[in-house]
């Protein structure tokens, strides 16, 4: 297997009885002959693309009938392009499948007339989560030590970040500051997750956010020269919906810590129902594979199955544990679910959140 650089897919070492492989062996269904597409509606080399090459020899192993499994990048639109070539071509035949991404979600809740595609519909095959690290540029005062001076330093000055558009992965970062009364951020857009950081390592921007596998592998070294601070993650969830540290940054306060320390009181009210759903998206949906609307039981237990045999492979293991990995993976039902807590949104809060782009945050540009 061809190692992947930078691999953000991070999986629970310890989690046995989540890989265990269950259920019947599918021998109805065979790819023998076959060619499987995972469309990965994004540019090579990001984080997405680097998901599903990792899984693309495993699944080419495991399915039945070993077909020859290629990936195929369709950027363009914000994911948009490739996205709604998916829900086009697609079949319920198990030959195409999607990578989704945070920006996928986030352009079907707020994309507008150019989304054709109804994600809702979609059958999980996995549903990987990966935490979000908040991080500054010293000279903003903060210490990463008592999330309340953090706060307070940042509330005082006047900062510059970006993001890819106005509805993209990067509103969990803007409502998260905004709630926080961290108001006095400049948002550049049309400025991709990468140059952002660089950005903020050269000093030209002050505050970004990273996933847990691009801030371990490419943020970490800047923060060991004292060039930037981590101070707050968004948080994990746990099976009854709390929301608790991240895993693999116990040392850092989560969102819900981060405001009750500041204001005294838990997060409440639409704008944290939106910061919820944007949690979900970026955190817990962060990446994933999935069917089209439709396709049977029996070629998504197929698919399923192939995962949790990859997420078995000695080979794959050993990769992920050096990529320091703490996050428990979702199958099938369990990863539907978590799509819907992440992109189900409701027309109150929908509405609240499309105002709050176009009054607050478009204007601070």
């Amino acid at each position: 297997m061809t190692k992947s650089k930078g691999n953000p897919f991070i999986i629970g070492i310890g989690l046995a009885a989540a890989l265990a492989v269950a259920g019947p062996a599918w021998a109805d269904v065979n790819f023998a002959g076959k060619k499987v597409q995972i469309v990965v509606p994004a540019k090579e080399g990001g984080g997405l693309d680097r998901y599903a090459r990792l899984l693309q020899p495993f699944f080419q192993k495991y399915l039945p009938g070993n077909p020859t499994v290629l990936v195929f990048n369709k950027p363009g639109g914000g994911t948009v392009k490739g996205t709604n070539w998916f829900e086009r071509n697609a079949k319920p035949d198990g030959l195409i499948v999607l990578g989704a991404t945070t920006s996928v979600h986030t352009t079907y809740v707020f994309g507008g007339k150019k989304v054709k595609f109804k994600e809702l519909g979609w059958r999980s095959v996995i549903v990987s989560p990966l935490g979000t690290v908040f991080y500054a540029r010293t000279e903003t005062g903060v210490k990463g030590k008592d999330p309340v001076a953090d706060v307070k330093a940042l509330r005082a000055g006047k900062w510059i970040t970006s993001g890819k558009t106005p509805n993209s992965a990067e509103l969990r970062m803007f409502l998260a500051l905004d709630m926080l009364g961290i108001k006095n951020v400049k948002p550049v857009f049309g400025v991709s997750t990468g140059k952002r950081r660089k950005a903020v390592i050269r000093g030209e921007m002050h505050l970004s956010i990273d996933s847990a596998g691009a801030f371990m592998k490419k943020t970490m070294p800047y923060v060991k020269k004292g060039v930037v601070v981590p101070w707050m993650t968004l948080g994990f969830a746990k099976s009854d919906g709390g929301i608790v540290r991240d895993p693999l940054f116990p040392d850092l306060p989560s969102f819900p810590e981060v405001y009750k320390a500041v204001s005294g009181k838990a997060p409440s009210g639409t704008d944290w129902a939106m910061l919820r759903h944007l949690f979900n998206m970026g955190v817990m949906a962060s990446k994933g594979i999935m069917l089209p609307n439709g396709t049977p039981d029996d070629i998504r237990g197929a698919w399923i199955t192939a995962a949790k045999k990859a997420l078995k492979d000695p080979e794959l293991l050993k990769l992920a544990k050096r990529e320091m990995g703490a996050y428990p993976q979702s199958f099938g039902d369990a990863g539907d679910a978590i799509i819907r807590n992440a992109v189900d949104v409701a027309p109150d809060a929908k509405s609240w959140m499309d105002n709050w782009i176009k009054t607050t945050l478009k204007k601070k540009q």
